[in-house]
């Protein structure tokens, strides 16, 4: 496992020493809620010029613009109409670090980024199948009427079926408990005693 220091010094010099892999790796963004719906299978997206971006942290939090220039090499992004004032007042534009915005909208011009994209893309069974599961979670529950109110016809027919279903389970109990006390009472009819034909003695 490698070990990062936490001494700044040591921390500079490794920024400062980076591989271009590793930077770009380090100029990743989080994706929106809409982006991710469409790629699930990734969640972070290395910034480029032209995709648009909205600030989530800062004083400039809230924020959508497009990427103007990108500094890999101070691992810093720069967006439209976020400018300082300097003390001659001169505007220079307010740099952003990639951790501290999320991609609303990607720039698909370049067919290599496309065709990469693809891979992580949703397929549209998958797709519909989050959808379905989606509206049924925010489907309202059956709430149980009041005075007045009128329900749907399908509710009607539910309602009915149940009714009749009920109907019918207190009639069988009905017939149960009427044939009960009958079966009782002829079970324990007392025998006819046999008639003495034996001659009487004196």
């Amino acid at each position: 496992m490698k070990h990062y220091s936490t001494q700044p010094r040591k921390q500079r010099l490794a920024a400062y020493t980076r591989n271009a892999h590793d930077r770009c790796r380090a100029m990743g963004a989080h994706l929106s809620d809409e982006l991710l719906k469409e790629y699930s299978r990734m969640r972070t997206l290395t910034v480029r010029k032209g995709d648009t971006v909205k600030v989530v942290r800062g004083a400039f939090k809230g924020q959508v613009a497009k990427v103007i220039k990108v500094f890999p090499r101070k691992g810093m992004i720069s967006i439209e109409e976020a400018t300082l004032t300097k003390a001659d007042n001169k505007k220079v534009a307010r740099l952003f670090r990639p951790s501290k915005v999320i991609i609303t909208k990607l720039d698909l011009s370049d067919p290599w980024r496309r065709e990469k994209l693809q891979q992580f893309k949703v397929p549209a069974s998958e797709q519909k199948r989050e959808d379905a599961a989606e509206t049924a979670k925010e489907r309202p529950k059956a709430v149980p009427l009041g005075r007045g109110e009128r329900s749907s016809p399908t509710e009607e027919a539910k309602a009915a079926d149940r009714e009749e279903e009920a109907a019918e389970q207190k009639e069988t109990v009905a017939e149960k408990k009427a044939e009960a006390p009958h079966e009782k009472k002829a079970e324990h009819k007392e025998t006819p005693k046999a008639e003495n034909t034996e001659p009487h003695k004196p």
